[in-house]
């Protein structure tokens, strides 16, 4: 699908004069200086997915199987300034769904896959706890495994919604539990995560 380039650059530029405007209102200062601490954080893990819009199995009439729930794997980089509005990017892997036909004796499959592909904003809400928004794309694949394989793959515009909690186990680690929506909108297909993430802070400058 066609992904409209003058939108998704305008919410590239809007996110970083939102941070820039953040950073101007809320910048710590000491002795009338502003003080620089900026960090990036790695987010990795993975848990369970669970596809929430209807599922149209084609050709009607066949026996199905349908499978809704998935693994689901995040990768995420987000830049920490010493504010709170923080800026990043997130990809990963998931099956949105997967079904399978049988007529007569001949059986098939069809898988739907995404990876995500996202610039991400997050906020502190309270100690530990943090908001989480992205807008990208979707790439999503279609696999076929009837007499055959065929493979198809198409962009569909998107977004994500996720909270988490941080538990630190050290100045640079910490585990995180989060809760996460995934809405690839164009296409109409979206799904619920819970995952367990590793929460990375490798770079401090």
């Amino acid at each position: 699908m066609h992904i409209n380039k003058k939108k998704f650059a305008f919410f590239v530029l809007l996110s970083f004069f939102l941070v820039d405007t953040s950073y101007a209102q809320t910048v710590k200062k000491k002795n009338g200086k502003p003080v620089r601490n900026y960090a990036l954080v790695l987010y990795a893990g993975g848990g369970l997915s669970s596809y929430a819009a209807n599922i149209n199995t084609q050709p009607i009439g066949l026996q199905t199987d349908v499978k809704r729930t998935s693994l689901y794997g995040t990768i995420r980089l987000m830049w920490h300034p010493n504010y709170r509005l923080r800026l990043g990017i997130e990809s990963g892997y998931t099956n949105f769904y997967s079904y399978s036909v049988k007529n007569g004796n001949a059986s098939g499959k069809v898988t739907l896959s995404a990876i995500p592909i996202l610039i991400v904003w997050s906020i502190k809400v309270v100690n530990r706890v943090n908001l989480f928004a992205g807008f990208g794309s979707y790439l999503l694949t279609t696999h076929l495994n009837y007499n055959g394989m065929v493979k198809s793959s198409t962009l569909s515009l998107g977004s994500n919604v996720a909270l988490n909690y941080v538990q630190p186990i050290s100045k640079k680690c910490g585990v995180a539990i989060e809760g996460k929506w995934l809405n690839a909108f164009q296409t109409k297909d979206n799904m619920v995560a819970l995952q367990l993430q590793l929460v990375w802070k490798f770079l401090e400058y």
